[in-house]
């Protein structure tokens, strides 16, 4: 259940971030410490996505010489791989959004599976404007190269032209990205709490939760949590020899830390009731 003590620390025109991160990492620490077959059935099932596209490129690059013909195929069947394996895990993230606490155990594999399954169909909604505009900017790039290697242009100033548009394109790209994510944060929180593919596109209801939150408390909020995880990240993967092991082993935490850090931040204009599991 969601504890409501703690939830209304966060109300008020600028919400208190060092209660809401404190609070984000205790969830964490409480959720994981001690309860050991939880931390490593999480690692396991943060590996298991991976592992189809590792072969994918290792399968790839060999089929490309031998058997193009086989690449495309190849190369759909682990990405298929990839997101069923990491079903699960996502599965396990929509638990955590309906504000489950203490953190829940790693079971009902059905469940899992099958809310994973609804969140990664949200997830991918919500990506393609930014997967059209990627394949725009990143075709219009490829052009570019090509152009400027051959110099077919008989003006240089058409190059330029070019080049302009392709960084015009990516700052879009950047922009719709933003925007997108700070939607999605709500989004999918709406969405474990109402049990409801639909409301997690009520767009209605959304931006009216972030109109109360603050827009610019939102932002800032989502942004401070942003760069923790990046410094995180970034400090651990700098570690030589066994910094990829210790982000493998962190993950966890900050899974388990994001997720909380969102529900705090949904709920600081009130709670919903969690959705039945």
């Amino acid at each position: 259940m969601i504890d409501q003590s703690r939830i209304h620390l966060y109300k008020g025109d600028f919400m208190e971030f060092e209660k809401l991160v404190g609070d984000s990492f205790t969830y964490a620490k409480e959720g994981l410490v001690g309860h050991y077959g939880k931390w490593i059935m999480l690692i396991i099932l943060s590996i298991l996505p991976v592992i189809p596209l590792m072969f994918g490129v290792i399968f790839g690059v060999v089929t490309a010489f031998t058997a193009p013909d086989m690449l495309i195929p190849i190369i759909v069947i682990m990405i298929i791989l990839a997101i069923i394996l990491a079903l699960p895990l996502l599965g396990y993230g929509v638990r955590l959004y309906r504000g489950e606490n203490p953190a829940p155990d790693v079971n009902n594999w059905g469940a899992l599976f099958s809310d994973g399954l609804k969140l990664f169909i949200i997830l991918f909604i919500y990506a393609i404007p930014v997967i059209i505009i990627g394949v725009v900017v990143m075709g219009s790039a490829l052009l570019t190269i090509v152009m400027g290697a051959s110099q077919s242009l008989a003006n240089p100033g058409d190059l330029m032209g070019l080049i302009g548009a392709v960084l015009f394109g990516i700052i879009i790209l950047a922009i719709v990205a933003f925007i997108i994510w700070l939607i999605e944060a709500t989004a999918v929180v709406r969405f474990a709490r109402t049990n409801s593919l639909g409301e997690a596109f009520n767009f209605g209801e959304i931006f009216s939760r972030i109109g109360k939150i603050g827009v610019v408390t939102y932002i800032v909020a989502l942004i401070i949590q942003a760069i923790i995880v990046f410094v995180i990240l970034c400090i651990l993967e700098l570690i030589p020899y066994i910094g990829f092991i210790l982000v493998l082993i962190v993950t966890p935490i900050i899974m388990l830390f994001q997720a909380r850090y969102l529900c705090l931040l949904y709920d600081s204009v009130g709670a919903e009731a969690p959705a039945p599991a």
